[in-house]
């Protein structure tokens, strides 16, 4: 279950927040391939953007930023035991969805420049580059902010 950055006695919590948005926050890039068939907070997204009327926001740090980038190359299926894992989910493909459903999809400079310096040009259209500390400073205006 996602934390919510909404806290009692908080703004966001006596629903004052000024767009009812909510945030969600993808920091962690790997969790598994066999986990991630069935539960990936990517799919997730966007029917959360749509069930709330268009009110959802993903930002992606750390490691999880490269899910905004066009891969650089092909990448080798999971082998376990004798047998390829070839049915993992891509999460860049679920951004492009996400993007594609009217999401947000955000991402700090320096998560970018951690990536290393070819990073900003194999950005997925769409996705916002913010400066460094610009998302914490937005947390006030969301409704809530979720961590996964």
């Amino acid at each position: 279950m996602p934390d919510t950055g909404a806290r009692p006695g908080t703004e966001a919590a006596a629903g004052t927040a000024a767009s009812g948005r909510w945030l969600v926050m993808v920091e962690r890039a790997y969790r598994g391939s066999v986990e991630r068939q069935y539960a990936d907070v990517l799919a997730l997204v966007p029917q959360l953007h749509r069930q709330s009327g268009g009110g959802v926001d993903l930002a992606l740090r750390g490691l999880a930023a490269s899910y905004a980038l066009q891969p650089a190359g092909d990448e080798p299926p999971v082998r376990l035991g004798g047998r390829d894992l070839d049915t993992r989910t891509d999460p860049r493909a679920l951004v492009r969805t996400a993007l594609a459903a009217g999401v947000a999809v955000l991402v700090e400079e320096p998560c970018l420049a951690a990536l290393g310096r070819s990073a900003a040009g194999r950005l997925l259209p769409g996705v916002r580059v913010l400066p460094g500390g610009a998302l914490a400073s937005s947390w006030p205006r969301y409704e809530e902010v979720w961590f996964w």
